[in-house]
């Protein structure tokens, strides 16, 4: 089983938020919001394959979006969560997408925090490169360059060293293979983008220069929320962490509001700070 956490509510509620990371990371990239969100709701945060040490490996698996997929949702039947709203970061927002696609009776809603849709050609390019020889390139240059594509500036600089620190458990081999998985989950989003889920709330950074645009697309596309964050890049929860967890709360208690009364979430709205 994938490593996990369990947080039961300080308050006594029911209600359950996942948490899945993005790549690289593993769940300490939640460190800023598990104190607020533990007071009011049960937390399980759940790192993907060949993030964190002893982890299962991606190589172990099939490598496929399905099989990550089923993993995750086989540590949630082990808590016995049947329904749960889904929080991802970057990758982790790929896997929220694609059980709400695959199994949706596990998804109440999603919150999309620099949520990865389709890219252009350039990320595309670097992604298929890293597929084909990602494992004869000296990894912690190929991270270190692939870390600063994503999250580039001074502004991101937080952020990189969380995630190039937690990246010690990935290897070139995993590395390799989880290029692979990005490749799917580029096309995954171009089907992503033709269904239709206003219940999704998508949070990005105005200046998450690769995947802003497209992400505003998709969120257009699926009738979702958009709610874009300035002086913020790719990994809000932790650039703007102040105003990050006063949004999150602020969707999440409009959002248990709605459920209360009609059961309607694709009714919320929420204004950008």
């Amino acid at each position: 089983m994938l490593h996990n956490t369990f947080y039961p509510a300080e308050d006594g509620n029911t209600e359950t938020i996942v948490l899945l990371h993005g790549f690289g990371g593993n769940s300490r990239i939640w460190k800023y919001q598990l104190p607020l969100l533990s007071k009011h709701y049960n937390v399980l945060t759940i790192d993907l394959p060949s993030h964190n040490e002893g982890n299962l490996r991606l190589s172990q698996l099939e490598i496929t979006l399905d099989a990550i997929s089923r993993e995750i949702l086989a540590v949630c039947d082990h808590y016995d969560i049947r329904r749960a709203v889904f929080m991802g970061v970057s990758l982790g927002t790929i896997f929220v997408k694609y059980i709400q696609a695959f199994y949706p009776e596990y998804v109440d809603y999603g919150i999309l925090v620099g949520a990865v849709a389709t890219v252009n050609a350039l990320l595309h390019g670097f992604a298929h490169l890293f597929a084909k020889i990602g494992d004869k390139l000296p990894f912690a240059a190929v991270y270190h360059i692939f870390s600063w594509i994503i999250m580039p500036g001074k502004l991101n600089e937080e952020s990189r060293s969380i995630f190039r620190k937690c990246a010690i458990a990935l290897n070139k081999k995993e590395f390799k293979l989880y290029m692979r998985i990005f490749n799917q989950a580029f096309r995954f989003s171009k089907v992503f983008e033709k269904e239709h889920h206003p219940e999704n709330i998508y949070i990005s950074g105005k200046l998450d220069s690769c995947f802003l645009h497209r992400t505003v697309r998709e969120a257009k596309s699926t009738c979702g929320r958009m709610i874009r964050m300035a002086a913020c890049g790719h990994v809000c929860n932790i650039v703007q962490r102040e105003r990050f967890n006063a949004l999150m709360l602020k969707i999440l208690d409009r959002a248990h509001a709605v459920k209360a009364d009609d059961g309607m979430i694709g009714d919320l709205s929420v204004s950008a700070s």
